[in-house]
C-alpha cells in the first residue's frame, strides 16, 4: 500500500484548488464573454437587418420617384419645333409633383434646349455626356444619378436640388433624341427621412455610382459638413464597417445600379451595443461577485488545507513516533519473547517453547515416517554439590552442561532446560534406533567428563532416559512422561546410565514415578486416610490403644498401603506434610472418641526427617492444644535412625515432648543397630519389639533367648515392651510368660478404618486406664 506524505498530497490539493478556483473564474468570463459577444452580434445582426431593410426601402422609394421622371420624361416622346409648346406642360407638371423642382431639355450635344427657371446649367459636363451615353447602352433610357465630376467632392454649401439625367428618345424607342435633366427636391426627400427613427447617430446616405456620398440626413434633416462617406460598392446590398470623424460606424447599403445610385444607413457601434453594454454591466458586476466569491471560497479552502496540513504534519509525527513506538515495542517484544522461550541460566529452550516446538516437530517427523526421540535427563549429586559448594557454582555447572549438550545438537534436534538439574534433549533427523542409543551413550560421556570451574574440579553424570516416538508413545507429554520414568529406572540402576522405555521392565519405576507426581496433588486433596491397630494388655487382655497407620486412598490405584510410598515420600520430601497430615488425622480421630467416652490413647508415628525440622515439638502441642488433648494422650513412636545423633535436634524435640508429657516409643528394635547402652540415653517410655523378633515365638518362654533377655533388660531399665507382628495364641502365651506388657497383630485385628473401630471395641471390655 503506497502512503503519499501528507505535505506532498496537500500541496497537489492546493494546486488543484487553485487552478480549479482559476478554471472556474476563467469558466465565468469566458461565458461572460461568450454572452457579451453573442449579444453583441446578435444585436449588431439585429442592428444590420432593420438597416438594410430601411436602406433596402429607401432604395425603392427613390425607384418610385425615378420612375415618375420617367413618366414625366413620356411627354417627350413626340417631337417639338419650340420650347414654347412646351412650357404649359412643363409648368403643369412640376405644379403637380412636389418633388421635381426644376427641369430642362438639352441636345445630345449637352447644349441646353429649354429649361423651366433661368438658373439652370446652360451646358452639361462633359463626364455627364459620356455617362449618359454609357448607360443608354447598357439600361437603354433610364434616368439615372450622374457622377460628379473627377475631383470634384461634396460641396458643404447647402444643395437642396439633386440631378437625374433622362435620354429621351423618339415614339419607338429607337433613337436618342434629347436628354432631360430633372432635379429633385432635396427638402423633400429629407422630410421622408425624417419619419424613420435613426438613433442618435443614425446618418441616411445617398451615394452615386461612383461612391461618392451626395446627401447625407439624420432624423432632423439634411446634414452638411463633416467627413463624407465614400462606398465602393460592387454588390446590389451588403455591410460596411467604416471610421467617420474617429467614430465607428456600421452602414448598410442598397444599390439601383440602373438609378446609378446607392442608399446607406449607418449607425454608430457604441449607439448599436449601448443595450447590450446596459446589460453588461450587471452582468459583469456579477460574474465580478461570482469571481470574488470562487476566490474567497479557494482562499478559505486553501486556509483550510494549510491548517489540514498542518493538523497532518502534526498527526504524521505523531505516527512516526507511534511506528518508533510500536518498532521499539516490537524490539521489546522480540526479546521478550527470546526471553521469554529461552532458560535465562542456560541459554537452551524453556519448557513451554519446547513443548510448542517440539509439537510441531513430531508432526514432521511422523508425516515423513521418522523416528523422534525424548531424552530426559537428571544430574546425579547435583543437590549436593549445590548444597556444599553454593548456588553459584551449582549454576556454572548447569551453563557447562547446557553448552556441552548444545555442542552435540544437530540440526533439527532441541534442547530445553525444564527447571533445577533437568534437562530434555529432542533427537529428530533420520536416525535409527541405535544411532539414537549411540548418541546418548556419547551424551553420558561427554557430560560425565570432569568440570573445571573457578579453579575447582567437579565430576557428576547424568541419569537418562529415552522415549521413542512412534513406539512409546505418539505426542509430547506422553514421550516426556515415560522418559521420565526410564530416567527414574536409569537412576534406580545407578549413576552415570541411561535406560530405554519398556513397560514390562519398568513397571515398577514407573509406578512409584507417577505416584511421586501425584503425591502433592494427594495432599491437597486430603486423599491420605488412617486405619487403627489396636493394642492389647496381655494382663487382663483389654484394648487399650490403637497405632494409626497411614493408607492412600488413590482415586486411580485405589487404596495403596504405606510400604509403596512411604520410601517415596522421604525421597521428594513429601514426609513432612504427610506427617503432620497423619498427627492433624489421629489426633481429631481420638479426640472425637474421647468425646463418645472412651479411654484409649494413640500411637502414631514420626519420622526422622520430621524430628529434625525446627519447630517440630511446638506444631504438636498446638495440635494437641487445637483438639482439646491432653498430651499423654497420645504416643509417638520412633525408629532407630533418629536416634544416631545423640547431640542432634531430634534429641532436643523429643526432650521436650516428654516434659510436656506426650509419650515417646522406640519402634521396629531389634532390626537395627541400636543397643541398649544407646537407650539409656534416650527419651523413651516404650520399647517396641520388631516382628522379626516375634516371628520364631511358638507356645514357650524359652523359645527366644533374645526376646526374653530384650525383655527383662527393659523392665530393669522402666521401659514397658509392645511387641509388634503377633500373629498366633502360641505367641501370645509365649510373650506373656516372658513378661511382655502389650501386643498388636493380626491375632487381634488387622489395621480397621476409624468406623469400623467402636464395632470392635464393644465386644471387648476396655480398661479405663491408659499407661
Amino acid at each position: 500500500m503506497i502512503r503519499l506524505k501528507p505535505a506532498t498530497s496537500l500541496e497537489s490539493i492546493k494546486l488543484v484548488t487553485v487552478a480549479l478556483g482559476v478554471a472556474i473564474v476563467a469558466f465565468i468570463w469566458i461565458i461572460h464573454h461568450q454572452q457579451f459577444s453573442t449579444a453583441r452580434s446578435e444585436a449588431l445582426e439585429a442592428r444590420a437587418a432593420e438597416h438594410l431593410s430601411l436602406a433596402t426601402a429607401i432604395a425603392e422609394s427613390l425607384r418610385h420617384l425615378t420612375d415618375r421622371a420617367e413618366a414625366m420624361g413620356a411627354w417627350f416622346e413626340q417631337p417639338f419645333d419650340t420650347p414654347s409648346k412646351l412650357s404649359p406642360h412643363l409648368s403643369r407638371m412640376l405644379a403637380d409633383d412636389p418633388v421635381f423642382s426644376r427641369v430642362g431639355i438639352y441636345s445630345l450635344a449637352g447644349t441646353q434646349l429649354f429649361s423651366s427657371h433661368e438658373s439652370m446649367p446652360v451646358a452639361f459636363p462633359a463626364s455627364w455626356l459620356e455617362q449618359y451615353r454609357a448607360r443608354a447602352e447598357r439600361f437603354a433610357f433610364k434616368p439615372f444619378l450622374p457622377s460628379l465630376a473627377a475631383g470634384v467632392g461634396r460641396s458643404d454649401t447647402p444643395s437642396w436640388r439633386l440631378p437625374l439625367l433622362l435620354p429621351l428618345s423618339d415614339a419607338g424607342q429607337r433613337q436618342l433624341r434629347y436628354i432631360m435633366l430633372i432635379e429633385m427636391d432635396v427638402g423633400y426627400l429629407a422630410s421622408l427621412i425624417q419619419r424613420i427613427e435613426l438613433g442618435r447617430t443614425g446618418l441616411v446616405h445617398l451615394l452615386d455610382s461612383t461612391g461618392q456620398e451626395r446627401l447625407r440626413a439624420d432624423s432632423s434633416g439634411v446634414v452638411f459638413g463633416g467627413q463624407p462617406l465614400r462606398l465602393a460598392t460592387g454588390e446590389a446590398s451588403g455591410r460596411r464597417i467604416h471610421t467617420l470623424e474617429g467614430a465607428v460606424y456600421l452602414s448598410l447599403y442598397s444599390q439601383l445600379p440602373e438609378r446609378a445610385l446607392s442608399i446607406a444607413i449607418s449607425q454608430q457601434y457604441e449607439e448599436i451595443l449601448e443595450p447590450v453594454r446596459a446589460v453588461q454591466v450587471p452582468q459583469r458586476w456579477l460574474s465580478l461577485a461570482m469571481s470574488g466569491v470562487i476566490l474567497c471560497v479557494v482562499l478559505w479552502l486553501i486556509r483550510m488545507l494549510g491548517q489540514q496540513q498542518r493538523v497532518l504534519v502534526a498527526l504524521q509525527q505523531s505516527e512516526q513516533s507511534k511506528q518508533q513506538l510500536i518498532a521499539s515495542l516490537q524490539n521489546e517484544h522480540e526479546r521478550s519473547r527470546r526471553a521469554a522461550s529461552t532458560d535465562h541460566l542456560s541459554g537452551l529452550y524453556n519448557r513451554r517453547e519446547f513443548l510448542q516446538l517440539a509439537s510441531a516437530m513430531l508432526a514432521e517427523q511422523r508425516s515423513t515416517r521418522r523416528l523422534l526421540a525424548i531424552l530426559f535427563m537428571d544430574m546425579d549429586r547435583f543437590k549436593s554439590i549445590n548444597d556444599t559448594l553454593g548456588h553459584k557454582t551449582g549454576d556454572q555447572l548447569l551453563q557447562a552442561v547446557a553448552g556441552r549438550v548444545q555442542r552435540l545438537l544437530e540440526p533439527g534436534d532441541l534442547a530445553a532446560r525444564f527447571g533445577g538439574d533437568e534437562f530434555v534433549v529432542l533427537l529428530a533427523g533420520e536416525r535409527s534406533e541405535q544411532q539414537i542409543a549411540d548418541w546418548t551413550a556419547t551424551l553420558v560421556e561427554r557430560i560425565s567428563a570432569p568440570y573445571s570451574l573457578e579453579s575447582r574440579e567437579l565430576n557428576t553424570s547424568p541419569s537418562i532416559g529415552v522415549a521413542i516416538c512412534p513406539r512409546d508413545a505418539e505426542d509430547i507429554d506422553s514421550l516426556i512422561r515415560n522418559a521420565d520414568a526410564a530416567m527414574y529406572s536409569a537412576k534406580q540402576a545407578g549413576r552415570g546410565q541411561f535406560r530405554f522405555y519398556d513397560p514390562s521392565l519398568n513397571l515398577t519405576s514407573i509406578e512409584e514415578f507417577q505416584l511421586e507426581q501425584a503425591f502433592g496433588d494427594g495432599l491437597r486433596k486430603h486423599q491420605f486416610v488412617l486405619h487403627y491397630q489396636p493394642q492389647v494388655r496381655l494382663e487382663n487382655m483389654k484394648v487399650i490403644g490403637y497405632e494409626a497407620l497411614v493408607r492412600w486412598q488413590h482415586p486411580e490405584f485405589g487404596l495403596i498401603y504405606p510400604d509403596r510410598f512411604i520410601g517415596i515420600a522421604e525421597r521428594s520430601g513429601f514426609i513432612v506434610p504427610l506427617g503432620m497430615e497423619v498427627l492433624q488425622l489421629a489426633c481429631r480421630q481420638l479426640a472425637q472418641w474421647r468425646a463418645q467416652g472412651s479411654t484409649v490413647c494413640m500411637g502414631i508415628n514420626v519420622s526422622p526427617l520430621q524430628l529434625n525440622q525446627p519447630g517440630f515439638s511446638d506444631k504438636v502441642l498446638e495440635v494437641l492444644e487445637e483438639c482439646g488433648l491432653e498430651p499423654g494422650w497420645i504416643e509417638l513412636e520412633i525408629t532407630e535412625t533418629a536416634i544416631v545423633d545423640r547431640e542432634g535436634i531430634a534429641l532436643r524435640q523429643l526432650a521436650m515432648l516428654k516434659a510436656a508429657g506426650v509419650s515417646i516409643s522406640l519402634d521396629d528394635f531389634g532390626r537395627g543397630y541400636a543397643g541398649f547402652a544407646h537407650l539409656q540415653a534416650l527419651p523413651i517410655t516404650k520399647l517396641k519389639l520388631d516382628r522379626s523378633l516375634i516371628a520364631p515365638l511358638s507356645n514357650s518362654h524359652d523359645d527366644s533367648p533374645i526376646v526374653s533377655s530384650t525383655i527383662i533388660l527393659a523392665k530393669r531399665m522402666g521401659l514397658q515392651v509392645v511387641a509388634e507382628g503377633v500373629e498366633t495364641r502360641g505367641q501370645v502365651v509365649s510373650l506373656k510368660l516372658a513378661g511382655c506388657d502389650i501386643a498388636q497383630g493380626y491375632h487381634f485385628s488387622r489395621p480397621v478404618a476409624a468406623e469400623d473401630v467402636p464395632e470392635f471395641a464393644s465386644g471387648r471390655e476396655v480398661s479405663a486406664l491408659c499407661i
